[in-house]
């Protein structure tokens, strides 16, 4: 086999409707149009200020790409070429002569392209054609409506194409209707045949014995262009392996599939993020698979390879006398799901960088995070992303590309599904982080939001059961039946249909009273879930992340500009009012930003706390969400360029292999603790009741404590009037704090504390404290250490224009008690490296900022 690659920026663009006058615009594959107009000037930033309206034209438009390649025919061979991610209509032409049509961005496809190849110089053109403007005539096609989601800046009938769903427009996400490739683009030629995919499962030849005798079931599909014996060489190497064998079959023209069963000896197994740093490791060591089709002259003809891992990894859900449980299993053991929803890297393809991929999933894992939900209206992700998330440990849970939406159910549509399914199976299901398909993200529970669909259910519950029963599950169940299927989410589980923003007892729960029914945090408490795969908080970003988007004029909350970039109906209302609920209202803009993060850390440690103390009852408590696709207030813990809000540093501590968390339930102050290592924890735990100049008011309180791994235990509890204190509720605080004396027997280091007010913020009279603080660097960074003379609470810091992370952030500080933060600067980033910071420079863009701070 030989391959030609047609990635790279030699490709140019150009304007199909001659009245553009648009032409010979260098264009990079992967990449996408918006980008290409961008670098030429032709349009301005779409995420700065209103700009996204004045692209909206290009999503309208039809959009030509070409570029010429060498090429040498060979007498019985044949040439493919191969397009993944290409977004999303289009009509490739080779020579000018048209070699194939495409209309789903989800599908690989292949064109056979041997008889429209000459020697020497070769065109190649694809023609994209407008994704809305197909969408609207499909629509028409329809003798019924087909509603979906919509928003102020929205393309309408998204749910007609087969294309990322928050392309046109989403509560957090701008409508920027990309085109292009966002994947890759190659020409391979061969003699006897191609192999389509290579798939890989694992488990143990005796059952949940896992550390002996392996099996690694390998699948392989083949295309052969004639009816011959075909020999396969399969070898197994990492970790000390080094197997080889070849096997002989017989191929029919046409499509086959091959089954094989390997056995192998004590395998390295793979793990999760979590059991990675219990062990000391950063990353998984995978083994690599490769297999050869081997032509008529035992030479290579076709190959494929694939970074695999063995495992036994699923979503188990279990009947038991509340509901119905659900959680990961991984090689045994129950796993506790710690993580945030995943949506694409970027609204612009080409900016799916690397870089940016691995910024954005270190920064996951580096929060103490092991899942990671790939939430449905986005993508079915690069080969990039998975195989980070298989290094790092991450349990992925994968969306079918369905959300918020009822689609059609025609044959075309379902036969376009079929294909797209199977070509994303058989190309992710190898990968030892995923655990779950899931069908779609919310969209049987969209049956009820539209009037078409509440007057004329049957019809539209049919259509949703020939979409995502008939088709979505067959398929995967067909081309993948060891994984976990998933219904939708949420979703109580297979053969159920009911209400999962409001029924706890079973499967998993999106839980959005407290953000869109606009109750108070406190109701995070009232539930007891099973598993929450989505539920959230809005902040605005850092104001240097709101000068991505804004001028400094624009820096009021109620401006145009800052409401253009808050997409979720009244969120900026939202979080004000609820400053006012909380906290004494604060003064000026960038008190409010502060503010605003301090208050959705809060919001999200409110539910995790309490639902991790119910472990194992409730298993799973999943961020909406990690990343944005430009900068914007949205529920992100990270920023539009990587930086860490405040949330992002709370999870790190709040979802802590070994957590302390302090929780008040009807008045009840609980503090609880929970081991998640792998090893038993001993540990010594204070309790203290200070007032707010930072003097004890209580006799301390210390407790032992001693948990096995995976285990949870309430070691304190109280109500206010039951404490020896002389104060009253809205004069003192909670502080507790905890260090381990060993774990599994080895000393440790292990330090946490946490902070509990009796009352809301703003009925307390807090002092105004005077920090003080020097700096020093280190290897990569810097030293904070800091003294105040009085609690100061949510501390903060930043450094506006220097990238990088802090140990921690958002910390209480006391008298007498010496603190020291680190600052880690970026070595990497979306931009490449960055150039070292020095003291004088860190000094001055430094800037700490405590509750007390935000008000007079």
């Amino acid at each position: 086999m030989s391959t030609i690659n047609l990635n790279g920026s030699a490709w140019t663009l150009s304007a199909s409707e001659k009245k553009l006058k648009i032409s010979g615009v260098q264009m990079n594959i992967p990449g996408d149009v918006h980008s290409a107009l961008l670098r030429k000037g032709i349009i301005q930033n779409p995420y700065w200020r209103f700009n996204e309206k004045d692209v909206q034209w290009v999503g309208k438009e039809k959009w030509l790409i070409s570029r010429t390649f060498d090429f040498r025919k060979e007498e019985g061979f044949r040439t493919y070429l191969t397009m993944s991610m290409a977004d999303t209509y289009f009509t490739l032409y080779i020579n000018g002569k048209t070699a194939g049509r495409g209309d789903n961005y989800f599908r690989l496809w292949r064109f056979d392209i041997t008889n429209l190849l000459k020697n020497g110089k070769n065109t190649i053109s694809v023609e994209f054609d407008s994704a809305e403007k197909r969408a609207i005539a499909d629509a028409k096609k329809i003798p019924y409506p087909v509603p979906c989601s919509q928003y102020d800046m929205f393309s309408p009938h998204r749910n007609m194409s087969r294309k990322i769903q928050c392309h046109s427009g989403w509560d957090w996400g701008p409508c920027i209707m990309a085109c292009g490739i966002s994947g890759d683009i190659s020409l391979q030629t061969v003699r006897e045949g191609y192999i389509q995919s290579v798939t890989m499962n694992t488990s143990p030849v005796v059952r949940r014995k896992f550390d002996g005798l392996w099996n690694a079931k390998t699948g392989v599909r083949y295309h052969s262009l004639s009816d011959k014996k075909m020999n396969f060489k399969i070898t197994l190497k990492g970790n000390g392996l080094d197997f080889e064998t070849v096997i002989q079959e017989d191929a029919f023209e046409g499509d086959n599939e091959y089954t094989w069963n390997l056995r192998v000896e004590n395998p390295e197994l793979w793990k999760s993020a979590d059991e990675l740093k219990d062990e000391g490791l950063s990353e998984n060591s995978l083994y690599t698979l490769t297999v050869t089709a081997l032509n008529a002259d035992s030479e290579d003809d076709d190959s494929m390879e694939k970074q695999i891992a063995f495992r036994t990894l699923s979503l188990i859900a279990k009947q038991d006398s509340y509901g119905c449980s659900l959680y990961y299993e991984l090689n045994g053991r129950a796993v506790f799901a710690k993580g945030s929803n995943w949506i694409p890297a970027d609204s612009l393809p080409e900016r799916w960088t690397e870089s940016r991929y691995r910024t954005l999933l270190q920064s996951t894992v580096d929060a103490n995070m092991n899942t990671l939900r790939i939430w449905g209206g986005g993508n079915y992700e690069s080969d990039l992303c998975y195989n980070l998330c298989d290094r790092l440990g991450l349990i992925v849970w994968q969306d079918c590309a369905f959300a918020c939406s009822l689609y059609p159910a025609t044959e075309e549509f379902l036969s376009s599904v079929e294909q797209e399914i199977e070509d994303n199976v058989y190309r992710l299901q190898h990968h030892p982080s995923l655990a779950v398909w899931c069908g779609n993200n919310e969209d049987f529970g969209s049956l009820t939001w539209y009037e078409e669909s509440r007057k004329n259910r049957d019809r539209y519950i049919v259509d949703y059961d020939r979409l995502n029963h008939g088709c979505i599950e067959a398929t995967i169940k067909r081309c993948d039946p060891d994984h976990t299927w998933w219904p939708s989410s949420p979703c109580a589980g297979p053969g159920t249909f009911g209400d999962n923003w409001h029924n706890d007892s079973e499967g998993d729960m999106h839980f959005w009273s407290v953000w869109h029914e606009k109750k108070d945090m406190e109701a995070y408490l009232e539930i007891k879930p099973r598993f929450v795969s989505e539920f959230g908080y809005e902040s605005f970003p850092s104001t240097e992340g709101i000068l991505e988007f804004a001028e400094k004029k624009d820096l009021n909350l109620t401006s145009p500009v800052m409401e253009w970039h808050q997409r979720s109906p009244g969120g900026n209302s939202i979080i004000l009012e609820n400053f006012s609920r909380y906290f004494r209202f604060p003064k000026g803009t960038e008190n409010m930003i502060y503010l605003s993060q301090v208050q959705q850390a809060l919001a999200v440690k409110t539910a995790v706390d309490y639902w991790r103390s119910l472990r194992p009852h409730c298993m799973g408590a999943v961020i909406w969400q990690l990343n944005d696709v430009w900068p914007v207030a949205s529920w992100s813990s990270l920023e539009y360029s990587g930086k860490w809000k405040l949330l992002h540093y709370a999870a790190k501590k709040f979802f802590s292999r070994v957590a302390l968390s302090l929780v008040k339930k009807d008045g009840v102050v609980y503090l609880n603790v929970v081991n998640e290592s792998l090893s038993t924890v001993k540990a010594e735990i204070t309790v203290r009741i200070i007032n707010f100049e930072g003097k004890d008011v209580a006799p301390k309180i210390k407790i032992p404590a001693s948990l096995k791994s995976d285990t949870v235990k309430c070691v304190w509890t109280s109500e206010f009037s039951k404490l020896p204190v002389k104060c009253d509720s809205n004069e003192c605080f909670v502080y507790a704090e905890m260090k381990a004396a060993s774990i599994d027997g080895r000393k440790q280091n292990f330090y946490m504390n946490d902070t509990l007010f009796f009352e809301r913020w703003k009925k307390c009279e807090i002092g105004i404290p005077e920090i003080t603080y020097s700096i020093e660097e280190k290897s990569g960074g810097f030293v904070i250490s800091l003294e105040t003379d009085k609690p100061a609470f949510f501390t903060s810091f930043d450094v506006p224009g220097i990238k990088g992370t802090f140990s921690e952030n958002m910390i209480t500080l006391l008298p007498g008690k010496k603190s020291k933060v680190t600052f880690t600067q970026d070595s990497f980033g979306s931009s490449g490296k960055t150039k070292p910071s020095t003291l004088s420079s860190f000094k001055k863009a430094l800037r700490i900022t405590t509750l007390r701070d935000t008000y007079e």
